[in-house]
């Protein structure tokens, strides 16, 4: 068994065959510090500057931040501990080993905390709350107002929802993923057309992504204006008032005439105006990120978008009759319930995620957003704009099983070119389906 003494020492090496990286602050032989463990996978998104690519040299950069913050009552100066911060790439989610998957296994992950002492550790949302229920995370209400209200101001309410279970909150999440409309700066500019802004509804998409769509003599497309499916599309849903679900009944809602004439338009981008290509899943990867493809001019995303070739900066969501912005987040950290000093690493957690708040796409943090300007350089003024409303707006996408499914089946029946009616009939069927079982 891997003791603590082993973790902070830095001598040892994982059961995954990968070393760790250890730093301490202050000195492990002050008095009155306390020495915790962190253990992490790589973190997604996660942009510490040019040159520095492995995630051991990542953790450094955090290591140096985390050490030049000292007016922060969460630092180690003020917090009174050290960190020894260790990678386990197995842990990490390493899908080519056949032994992965038994590895990620709840019961399994459980038992390897409690083997290597650890008092803090990366998880996903899915993870937090199995390990929760296990009692193998802490709950951190404890650490917050009686009424959770210090997490509700310090921190997006959409982001700290996939933590929670019945109202216990397992960890602090480390990045926002608002789904955002990124854009070719170069190519709007060839095109005449100007960059998008909070003005933009549907029908100011629609009239551009004509513009921005290119066509050869014979009729196929050179490069497509819009591509707004790649991933779910709660936004055109939400954007019209429209629900998949009763949050009450758990009833189908795609029926309602709300939902219907959102589904029209969003069918309508593929079929009839024919700005986005009608092509979904590998089909629709292959597509956009082959070798030989032109991405299109303008892209849902959520996260960041890493592509050489164009220069793409990101604005809001052109709005329907509301403006609401779909969000998503992982991972989190959370503390391991062994920990023998819960204060202090409750402590160091809020020191971790503030330290790393600089170099995610979007900080979980309301008070990093609001200073975004500040701590981010590589953005520029109007992308601080839109990811501040964005977030003001952020609606959290669902993780359930049954509504991920009949989502997936209703965007993949439109894009095929299905009327609306018969799509939502299979979505509603799929959705049933799935609550059921």
């Amino acid at each position: 068994m891997l003791s603590r003494r082993t973790l902070i020492a830095g001598t040892a090496v994982l059961a995954s065959g990968c070393g760790g990286l250890e730093f301490s602050l202050p000195s492990l032989g002050s008095p009155g510090v306390t020495a915790l463990t962190w253990v992490s996978r790589p973190i997604p998104d996660l942009n510490t500057g040019p040159g520095i690519a492995s995630f051991e040299q990542k953790l450094r950069k955090m290591e140096r931040n985390l050490a030049g913050d000292v007016e922060s009552l969460y630092s180690p100066k003020h917090g009174r501990y050290s960190l020894a911060l260790q990678y386990f790439d197995l842990y990490a989610g390493s899908y080519s080993d056949p032994n992965a998957e038994e590895f990620r296994k709840p019961e399994h992950l459980a038992a390897w905390l409690e083997e290597t002492e650890v008092d803090l550790v990366t998880v996903w949302p899915d993870e937090a709350l199995a390990l929760g229920e296990m009692g193998v995370l802490l709950p951190l209400d404890r650490f917050g107002g009686a009424d959770g209200s210090d997490f509700e101001r310090d921190f997006y309410s959409p982001v700290l929802e996939p933590y929670q279970e019945n109202g216990t909150l397992y960890a602090l999440p480390v990045d926002a993923r608002p789904l955002m409309l990124h854009y070719d700066v170069d190519y709007f500019a060839q095109v005449g057309v100007a960059p998008p802004d909070s003005s933009w509804d549907w029908d100011v998409l629609v009239e551009n992504a004509l513009k921005l769509t290119q066509r050869e003599e014979d009729g196929t497309v050179s490069r497509w204006g819009l591509e707004a499916h790649s991933g779910m599309i709660w936004w055109v849903l939400w954007q019209n008032e429209a629900e998949m679900v009763d949050p009450l009944t758990l009833q189908c809602q795609l029926q309602e005439s709300a939902a219907i004439e959102a589904l029209e338009f969003f069918r309508g981008l593929i079929h009839t105006h024919r700005v986005s290509p009608a092509a979904h899943g590998t089909d629709l990867s292959r597509l956009v990120y082959g070798p030989s493809s032109s991405r299109p001019a303008m892209m849902y995303r959520g996260g960041n978008l890493r592509y050489t070739r164009f220069n793409f900066r990101r604005a809001e969501l052109p709005r329907g009759k509301v403006h609401s912005m779909p969000v998503s987040t992982f991972p989190g950290i959370a503390i391991v319930a062994q920990t023998a000093k819960p204060e202090v690493a409750y402590t160091a957690l809020r020191g971790l995620v503030k330290a790393i708040q600089p170099y995610v796409g979007v900080p979980a943090e309301r008070e990093a957003v609001a200073r975004l300007g500040q701590i981010r350089s590589d953005l520029q003024p109007n992308e601080v704009t839109a990811i501040q409303h964005s977030m003001e707006h952020a609606r959290l996408v669902p993780s359930d099983l049954a509504q991920s499914r009949a989502m997936y089946s209703l965007a993949e029946a439109l894009v095929r070119g299905d009327e609306v009616a018969s799509a939502v009939n299979q979505a509603c069927s799929v959705l049933y389906e799935n609550q059921r079982s």
